[in-house]
């Protein structure tokens, strides 16, 4: 649906936008222009009954300011998501970024920047904070935090754990609460050596190894230490100037496998728990304009990882 297609559907509702409809029309639209079925009317009358005359389970809701503002705010950072994304992925930010969880829908960056400054004591700008998306364009319940240091980030993750806040922040406690919770549970690594490193999805990503480590080495201490990896690609982290490797297993299982052994050599080897020591790589999912479907709303694309594995 475009600007028309919902002009025509406000007509036989009862609502004249005049000529000038598409003034008073915001669609959400993704980066390649496609709209995302998320529209906002400005209307004086409140018109429930629109969403009887617009396609098969369309739902309407009446918006006050505040959901106005969001919803103006989430259409162009949809938009800039690319962008934001690439940022993320700057190798001096690879240790300041935190994950924060169970975030409100009704929080917009400012929202968040706010709560960081209050009950942190960190100053983190609005720009800095990106949110992620679920299908059709809905905010997601997570965003990405860049703080300023790295120190601020392990401080903001101590601070930020079942964090109270109000669940609508224009309205204080009137509509209860939420509890935030915020780790490291998530890396952005970008490089135009990793573009096709990610072949198959039997990767794991493990940093904080000595400098000088190739994969060789690293290959024979995982060998040392019963893993059965098949390869290693190395990743250089300047902003701790350490070593990371992407390595290859064979199969789902052995996969797994290797990560339950890791999180057992983290505990053993005394890591910090907020310190990233391995993770599950994934691509960020791409769309091109000559798809008519994505690879990423396939939902058979995550059966090999979901399924359960008993060691």
């Amino acid at each position: 649906w475009d600007e028309s297609d919902l002009n025509k559907s406000c007509a036989e509702a009862g609502l004249d936008l005049g000529e000038d409809f598409r003034s008073k029309i915001l669609i959400m639209r993704s980066r390649l222009g496609r709209s995302l079925g998320r529209m906002m009317v400005l209307s004086p009358a409140h018109l429930p009954h629109i969403k009887h005359v617009c396609p098969p389970g369309t739902t309407y809701r009446a918006m006050d300011r505040n959901d106005v503002v969001q919803f103006v705010e989430q259409c162009e950072r949809f938009v800039d998501l690319s962008d934001d994304l690439r940022r993320l992925a700057r190798p001096e930010y690879f240790k300041r970024i935190i994950t924060i969880t169970e975030v409100p829908e009704s929080y917009g960056r400012k929202d968040i920047a706010y709560v960081i400054k209050e009950r942190c004591g960190v100053e983190v700008k609005p720009q800095d904070i990106v949110f992620r998306f679920k299908r059709w364009g809905r905010q997601s319940d997570t965003c990405f935090v860049i703080c300023p240091t790295a120190k601020d980030a392990d401080h903001c993750v101590a601070q930020i754990q079942e964090l109270a806040v109000p669940k609508k922040a224009a309205y204080g406690s009137l509509f209860g609460a939420a509890f935030l919770w915020s780790s490291r549970a998530t890396l952005f690594l970008s490089h135009p050596e990793l573009d096709f490193v990610l072949d198959s999805r039997y990767w794991v990503f493990t940093s904080g190894w000595q400098e000088s480590m190739t994969s060789d080495d690293l290959l024979g201490v995982l060998r040392q230490l019963k893993f059965r990896p098949t390869r290693a690609v190395r990743h250089y982290i300047p902003s701790d100037q350490s070593a990371a490797f992407f390595v290859e297993f064979e199969g789902m299982q052995r996969t797994k496998k290797a990560m339950t052994q890791l999180q057992r050599l983290k505990k053993r080897w005394r890591v910090k728990q907020d310190m990233p020591f391995f993770a599950y790589p994934r691509r960020i999912d791409i769309h091109r304009e000559c798809e008519t479907r994505f690879e990423d709303e396939d939902s058979a694309e995550d059966s090999d990882l979901e399924e359960p594995v008993h060691y």
